[in-house]
């Protein structure tokens, strides 16, 4: 009898390996491919939504910026000899305007080492805006002293009421050396909330509004204007809101008529925009240290109680470095120092902030019709901090990069305009760069020059 052999045979198990393999190969094949461009959407859409909320931001602040203030407060019918004026970055004053402008001041910054090169794609604006950030109601005022040292709020209408919301607490306040997010000389703490037992506190907003670091305007029914940026809280009376200026008012009766009754007074902050690298900032001169302190945060093992650290980690020892942002910060409007824990990242991994403007040259000449033109660079500097009532739109470029270099992406002179970066010429590629533009109309300073 015979018995039949069972089994596969060599060429059939070779001819099987091989199209395994190939099956293999190909679903791995398939699999990278997908895999890439999963993470290439998602650090494409992490740079889009990056950028639509800078911009979102940038927006709000720009769009307001002349809110219950001024273009141009040395334009305005004034009283007092002396002009207002805001310190200007590159030394001196200017107008106190809705507007200063610094033409690529942060070059440096945002591509040390100059390795992309000074372009309109790789530049370092920084902006200016005075405006209202916390208030959209001017309130008004009740009475001034007759030595003009203190203004006494009209506390019976509803700007009022939503200003300062009694019974709402204003936020943290120092005790036993905590942080005091309402520092500053103002005094709104905790001892002036206990004065009378129905008496909570200021609202949260009034108290940011008010603070120390703003600009107080004053405008009368006359329409005499005031600009105060140094002030303090005044005497402690229950149910009421003194504010104390320096340098004094004027209270004759053709500057101030009725005591200052019915004038009206808006706080106002001065934000800047500005390109600021994380790991060498320090926005708060009593605190040493910057953004990101990666000191103790890296280990050589995965054991949690005896870690091997990593000694004087810092930015160059990252492959995703120089990790530029996009910071916005209230200045001190008396000497243009940031106040201290004002600073809020509005973007990382930013590759290009540039600003640029629609002026009107003719602006408030009566008789002359609008001659709008686009200035852009030092032109626009000049222009924008000697005359900022002629601001018609704003018009901002943003770019964001992806964090990492990508090998598939070639860097060279003309490679890529604009969509690639250099973050280390030793790796092998570039960051991929996505860029979004806005023009934002500016109704608060053009409405006043109609």
């Amino acid at each position: 009898m015979n018995v039949k052999n069972s089994g596969f045979t060599l060429i059939e198990l070779m001819v099987a390996m091989v199209v395994g393999l190939t099956a293999i190969t190909s679903a791995y094949t398939l699999g990278s491919a997908m895999s890439r461009q999963f993470y290439e959407a998602q650090r494409t859409a992490t740079s889009q939504g990056t950028s639509r909320m800078a911009i979102m931001e940038l927006r709000r602040d720009v769009s307001r910026a002349g809110l219950l203030g001024s273009p141009n407060a040395q334009l305005e019918t004034r009283c007092e000899a002396a002009l207002p004026v805001l310190p200007l970055l590159t030394g001196g004053n200017g107008p106190m305007g809705a507007f200063q402008y610094y033409s690529d001041v942060d070059q440096a910054v945002v591509d040390p080492g100059n390795l992309n090169g000074v372009s309109q794609f790789v530049i370092g604006d920084r902006l200016r805006v005075l405006t209202s950030l916390y208030l959209t109601d001017q309130l008004l005022v009740d009475s001034v002293s007759t030595d003009g040292t203190t203004i006494i709020l009209e506390s019976g209408n509803q700007a009022y009421r939503r200003t300062f919301a009694w019974g709402q607490a204003a936020g943290p306040y120092a005790t036993g050396g905590a942080v005091n997010y309402l520092q500053g000389t103002l005094g709104w703490n905790a001892a002036w909330a206990g004065e009378a037992a129905h008496w909570q506190g200021i609202g949260q907003k009034g108290a940011r509004a008010f603070q120390t670091g703003s600009v107080l305007h004053i405008e009368t029914p006359s329409g005499n204007h005031f600009f105060r940026t140094g002030f303090a809280k005044g005497p402690n009376v229950q149910g009421q809101v003194a504010v104390t200026v320096n340098p004094v008012l004027t209270t004759t009766t053709a500057c101030l008529p009725g005591e200052g009754k019915n004038s009206t007074i808006a706080p106002l902050q001065w934000v800047e925009y500005a390109l600021v690298d994380p790991f060498n900032y320090d926005d708060d001169a009593s605190d040493t240290d910057p953004f990101m302190v990666f000191d103790g945060v890296f280990y050589t093992d995965l054991n949690p109680t005896l870690p091997d650290v990593i000694a004087n980690i810092d930015e160059t020892d990252l492959l995703e470095s120089p990790n530029v942002v996009l910071v916005r910060r209230i200045l001190d409007p008396t000497n243009g120092n940031v106040m201290p824990r004002t600073t809020q990242v509005v973007a990382e991994f930013v590759t290009n902030f540039h600003v640029s403007f629609l002026l009107d040259t003719q602006s408030g000449q009566p008789g002359l019709p609008p001659a709008i033109t686009r200035s852009t660079d030092l032109g626009a500097q000049t222009a924008v901090n000697a005359s900022p009532e002629q601001v018609r739109t704003v018009i901002i470029e943003l770019g964001i990069r992806g964090p990492l270099e990508d090998p598939s992406l070639s860097f060279g002179a003309g490679a890529g305009a604009g969509t690639r970066f250099e973050l280390n010429p030793a790796q092998d590629g570039s960051a991929r760069v996505r860029h979004m533009q806005i023009e934002i109309p500016v109704m608060n300073v053009a409405r006043r020059n109609l």
